[in-house]
């Protein structure tokens, strides 16, 4: 779940301990059968107990695209991409596929 604490934008990983990160350092989430990857900005990654579904709705106000069943990406740490094979480099070094369907959604925001 999204929340706003003292104007800064964090997601809650774990309401049992509320261990929560910034949403500026999440570069990209990956599904993971009914989890949720988080890909940080430092390279540190975070599993959540969630589904991607869970976050997607919240996320879109952020800038966050989903372009991939299993993927929601940050448009802003797109660094590359391969038009041959429809893969986006991220900042972290993570390649993610754009599905068939989603390739038109993301040619505004191809490097």
């Amino acid at each position: 779940m999204v929340q706003v604490i003292h104007d800064k934008h964090q997601i809650t990983i774990n309401q049992k301990t509320s261990s929560k990160v910034l949403i500026e350092n999440v570069v990209m989430m990956r599904a993971y059968i009914n989890y949720t990857v988080l890909y940080m900005k430092d390279g540190s990654t975070k599993l959540v107990t969630r589904t991607i579904k869970y976050f997607e709705s919240s996320l879109e106000s952020h800038g966050f695209i989903r372009i991939h069943r299993s993927y929601i990406i940050n448009p802003k740490y797109i660094v590359g991409q391969d038009s041959e094979t429809d893969m986006l480099l991220m900042s972290n070094g993570q390649e993610v596929v754009i599905s068939r369907r989603k390739k038109r959604i993301m040619k505004g925001f191809m490097v």
